[in-house]
């Protein structure tokens, strides 16, 4: 999770490429502090717009921006998925900086971004937020750096609950952040079944980074989904995990120390897949070489390319790789081992080491 200032300020770095056109738009205000610090990185002849929907931040902005001296922060009174459509310059904005979580692509933000110019947006992806660099490029904007992060939700008419779905009296959580909720028919019985357990084979060392695996999960397992549950649940050993569920049956990742030390860099972790219900076997075995795969083809090579594209693009339009559907888009991850070397979209500049 990253604290909003330095977010914020890493967004803002994000855009430097860019820095050559005079008006920006951010959505969401926070501090007034932050247009400020916007233009400060900037510099002078740049002008910004910002947007959020709470009444009081906005004044308060207004005000204390006005006393700030500056005369080029435009506070405007809206919900940011809609952007600045009475601000925008004949060429677009020069840069778009969102500054909460986004569960989709607003169109307005594609449209009213100059051509080549940068959207910094923490996009949810299966409920696992990313700060994603895009450049537009026409219709599609594509994706040239990550940044594991943690924000606010949307508060706008953008904001939305999760579909969800409680199980074991309550004690299991399901939930599904993108895609149509599956069926949880017989998953209560299947919980009070014994569980099965399989080693995915992958030990690590010390603190391990496996952000990518999160992603790499969500965007190419059938049936994915979240799992929340109480600390000392008999269900499920963690707070909250990835899982897939299908054929009546439900599996999630999770992991055990195999060898402990009193230095971390010392430590063993093993990762295991628990799964309940009349296919436990199979769909537990599904998500273990999911996690081999990721370890064998992407865990050394980073983020993939990735790009966005209008909703209503039909498939055969799409480049290749894994769908992730949105309502207002549709995104293309082209992982390494799942899409053909030769197809590797160059142009979409991914791959960055996580």
């Amino acid at each position: 999770m990253s604290p909003i200032p330095a977010l914020t300020e890493d967004e803002i770095d994000a855009l430097e490429p860019t820095f050559l056109g005079p008006t920006w738009l951010k959505g969401a205000v926070g501090s007034w502090k932050l247009p400020e610090r916007t233009l400060g990185v900037l510099g002078e002849r740049r002008r910004v717009v910002t947007v959020d929907v709470d009444p009081y931040v906005v004044h308060r902005t207004q005000r204390l921006c006005a006393e700030a001296g500056s005369g080029r922060v435009t506070a405007v009174l809206g919900d940011g998925r809609l952007g600045a459509p009475c601000h925008v310059p004949a060429h677009g904005f020069d840069g778009i900086v969102i500054t909460h979580n986004a569960s989709d692509i607003a169109p307005a933000w594609r449209e009213q971004l100059a051509e080549g110019a940068r959207l910094v947006v923490p996009l949810e992806m299966g409920g696992y937020t990313r700060s994603l660099t895009l450049v537009r490029r026409g219709d599609v904007l594509h994706c040239e750096h990550w940044t594991y992060c943690g924000f606010v939700r949307d508060r706008g008419a953008a904001a939305r609950m999760a579909p969800a779905v409680l199980l074991a009296d309550g004690k299991v959580t399901v939930r599904w952040e993108d895609g149509t909720p599956g069926d949880t028919a017989g998953l209560d019985e299947a919980l009070r079944s014994p569980r099965h357990e399989r080693s995915t084979g992958l030990v690590v060392r010390g603190i391990f980074n496996f952000e990518t695996l999160q992603v790499y999960a969500a965007t190419t397992l059938p049936g994915f989904c979240r799992l929340s549950a109480p600390k000392g649940s008999t269900f499920v050993e963690q707070q909250d995990a990835a899982a897939i569920l299908a054929d009546g049956s439900l599996a999630y990742l999770t992991y055990r120390k195999v060898r402990d030390a009193p230095k971390p860099a010392d430590r063993m972790t093993e990762f295991f897949i628990h799964a309940y219900g009349p296919a436990a076997e199979e769909v537990a075995e599904r998500f273990a070489e999911c996690v081999r795969v990721w370890d064998r083809a992407v865990r050394e090579s980073g983020y993939p390319p990735m790009t966005v594209h209008p909703a209503a693009t039909p498939d055969d339009q799409l480049p290749p790789g894994d769908v992730l559907d949105k309502q207002c888009a549709r995104l293309v991850f082209q992982w390494p081992g799942r899409t053909p070397a030769g197809a590797l979209s160059l142009s979409a500049a991914g791959g960055q080491r996580a």
